[in-house]
């Protein structure tokens, strides 16, 4: 699987939307291998087109209804999915059941008792961000002009609340919010802390803490009515209160306890009533009408606390109102794929909904004709144990038919953060990626994984592998036991500041070795596991830096044995293989052509000598298959660039000098430029115009991989070297 994009992927590239250029890409990545890709969420949010759509709004809108959305029209989509079909890939689109935002207001009943009557019973706080209060004046309401005492404080006086911020603003329809804001003057409880209070004008904002603990932790606020600022014939006071942070952990329980009216000399906190915007019955597609009774609370159990009741993110569904909820996600679903095409679900945030509800769904779409190859879901935790509880669940959910028909897979976080302390973590015992995976540690089946190395998240957090993401690729690209694989756009592509520094020669290659010779092993044997029965002698490199495996019984009949070599010194060993399919004298052919030597020969004790290069791996495959090599190119810009490159690099790995020959080339402007795979630049020099021949002595005193950029009168010529 490809992640086709990544976090605030561009709203428009060359000139295209993300949608035309995923198109073009698709004839390129289906050469590649890939089956399946995966999309951004398509339904508009509540961001228009710049939301990157996990803030559902319109679910129905894919760019056809209110303009554009961020991956283009509606057209624009159809394209980009015909054109995967063509060329044998099937559209995984990332879909969003946990929660919707940006209806139109409409009263709460249930949200209103929610905030009116809570107290420390174990539930959590209703987000004072997604509600607002309103209140009828003039008119025939029996609220005239006159000065109203507003008393905000703490539900519960928690003292986890105190110092917490919030910001009380006020409009009506005649004097609508100004932009103008205050800050309180303490102390300020008013009345009934025998205190002053503080002024609110209408169209004004005031910032207020609450305080709880000693004394009377209030703040009361004046705010008068008169004809200056709203319509006598009828008009409405609008309240909003949300806290300074709309993180889950800074939600606070503040709310008006009481409103002493002067124009009736009474508190008329009755009068004053609670919205949230969860009216979907208008959108513009006129489909997936949704009201508040869809989302928590809404009568039903709840405590809003939690993974699965939390309102983490905007409104939360409640997954058990089937009148509305389920059956209105369920037709979306059923839409999705007969209208728009797409053949696999990627979902976010499973650990906010019931697995109950998923496996519900895989019911439903089944009995419907639809059966998803590939369906994933994304819940963000280390425990492999909590990852196969929610597969369990969602098993224990789904008809014996289902079953057969439909896969639910989550992603193995487990594996990614050991992979990346492999990678990154000096003194990092790499052997551990062999027990940390779902299938290795929980006794996960691979069907029900899908593997990766980066996503969206990571990339927006800045928490991508740092330092030779390919060894990582290495791993789940050839180990078929733990998962379907999935690969990063970034990763594959390259940033958008510099496509030449990404890893597609690699994972293409990867990918090759894996369709002809690894796919359909039946068996994994980790050789330098701990503990390992199979015996090695190391020559250079270390135990703490190697991952080297065997796969056996596959399609093609040829045993594979993979080396990743983490450590920065050259890696060469006699290890001891499984013998189940092999013999002494069978020869093993290094695929890549990385090694000196083209074949290792089983040796009469069962061992095999392979040589790999500092951070790098090599694969060897039963048989001479010399002829059949699958090269990986040493530049990371396009497949063709080492060919038509101009220039000779040696030695390569190098020590401290580079040599850099040509065939003639002239340049008037010429330099040279090395790059960390990070993207840093550790070195730089400008050279002699006119030469055939240069020599450089970077400074470079960290082995590991680089890749460096030849400049000849602008145009460049990039190599990857290794130190």
């Amino acid at each position: 699987m490809f992640q086709g994009w990544a976090w605030n992927y561009p709203q428009l590239y060359n000139g295209q939307r993300y949608a035309q250029l995923m198109a073009d890409k698709a004839k390129g990545l289906g050469n590649a291998g890939f089956t399946h890709v995966w999309v951004p969420p398509m339904s508009r949010g509540s961001g228009g087109s710049s939301s990157m759509g996990y803030d559902p709004q319109d679910l129905y809108d894919l760019g056809q209804y209110a303009g554009m959305v961020r991956l283009g029209t509606r057209a624009q989509i159809d394209i980009m999915i015909d054109s995967f079909a063509a060329h044998g890939i099937e559209t995984v689109a990332d879909m969003v059941y946990n929660h919707r935002d940006n209806g139109k207001p409409e009263y709460n009943p249930a949200v209103e008792g929610w905030i009116r009557n809570f107290s420390n019973n174990g539930d959590c706080p209703y987000p004072s961000g997604s509600f607002r209060c309103f209140m009828p004046v003039g008119g025939n309401s029996g609220n005239g002009a006159g000065h109203y005492y507003f008393k905000f404080s703490s539900a519960t006086a928690n003292a986890a609340y105190t110092g917490r911020k919030y910001y009380l603003t006020a409009w009506t329809k005649k004097k609508p919010i100004s932009g103008l804001s205050k800050v309180e003057n303490e102390p300020n409880g008013g009345g009934d802390c025998l205190e002053k209070n503080d002024t609110l004008n209408i169209g004004q904002e005031i910032q207020l803490t609450i305080e709880n603990g000693a004394g009377c932790h209030t703040d009361e606020i004046l705010i008068r009515l008169d004809t200056s600022n709203f319509f006598a014939a009828g008009d409405t006071l609008f309240l909003t209160m949300p806290n300074e942070s709309l993180n889950l952990g800074y939600y606070t329980d503040h709310r008006p306890y009481g409103i002493w009216s002067g124009y009736h000399n009474a508190d008329v906190r009755d009068s004053l009533h609670y919205q949230t915007y969860t009216d979907f019955s208008t959108q513009l597609s006129g489909r997936g009408g949704m009201h508040w009774d869809s989302f928590h609370p809404n009568g039903s159990p709840t405590n809003l606390c939690g993974d699965s009741d939390a309102m983490w993110f905007f409104y939360d569904y409640d997954h058990n109102n089937s009148a509305t909820t389920r059956d209105s996600l369920f037709a979306w679903t059923k839409w999705m794929w007969q209208d728009v095409g797409v053949r696999g679900m990627r979902v976010d945030a499973i650990k906010h909904f019931s697995p109950q509800f998923m496996g519900d769904l895989f019911d439903y779409l089944h009995d419907n004709g639809i059966d998803p190859k590939i369906t994933v879901g994304e819940y963000f935790d280390y425990n492999a144990f909590t990852l196969k509880g929610w597969i369990d669940d969602v098993l224990a959910a789904m008809d014996a038919d289902t079953k057969l028909a439909i896969h639910p897979r989550v992603f193995d976080f487990p594996l990614r953060l050991s992979l990346k302390d492999a990678c990154d973590a000096f003194g990092y015992d790499v052997r551990t990626v062999f027990n940390e995976s779902l299938h290795d540690k929980a006794g996960v089946s691979g069907f029900d994984v899908i593997t990766f190395i980066a996503n969206h998240d990571f990339d927006q957090e800045n928490a991508l592998i740092q330092n030779n993401p390919e060894l990582a690729y290495a791993y789940i690209l050839t180990n078929n036991q733990l998962g379907v694989p999935c690969v990063f756009e970034k990763d594959y592509y390259g940033p958008p500041t510099d496509t030449a520094l990404n890893y597609r020669p690699e994972i293409n290659a990867l990918i090759k070795v894996h369709q002809n010779y690894i796919y359909g092993a039946q068996w994994a044997d980790y050789l330098s596991r701990f503990s390992s029965p199979y015996s090695a002698n190391i020559i250079s490199g270390y135990p703490s830096t190697s991952l080297i495996y065997q796969l056996g019984s596959t399609i093609s009949g040829r045993d594979v044995v993979v080396a990743i070599n983490f450590s920065g010194d050259t890696l060469k060993i006699d290890q001891t293989i499984n013998t189940s399919n092999l013999q002494t004298g069978d020869t093993l052919t290094d695929i890549h052509g990385i090694s000196p030597y083209a074949y290792a020969i089983v040796s009469g004790t069962n061992q095999i000598y392979m040589q790999v290069p500092p951070r790098s791996f090599g694969i060897w495959v039963k048989g001479d298959l010399t002829g059949s090599l699958i090269p990986i190119n040493t530049t990371g810009l396009e497949a063709s660039s080492v060919k038509n490159s101009p220039f000779i690099v040696s030695p390569n790995p190098f020590k401290n000098e580079i040599s850099i020959q040509t065939n003639g080339i002239l340049g008037n402007d010429v330099s040279v430029e090395i790059f960390s795979l990070e993207g840093k630049k550790v070195y730089e020099s400008k050279l002699l115009a006119h030469q055939t021949n240069y020599s450089i002595r970077p400074n470079i005193s960290v082995s590991g991989v680089y890749m460096m950029c030849v400049s000849v009168d602008g145009k460049k010529y990039w190599h990857k070297v290794v130190r």
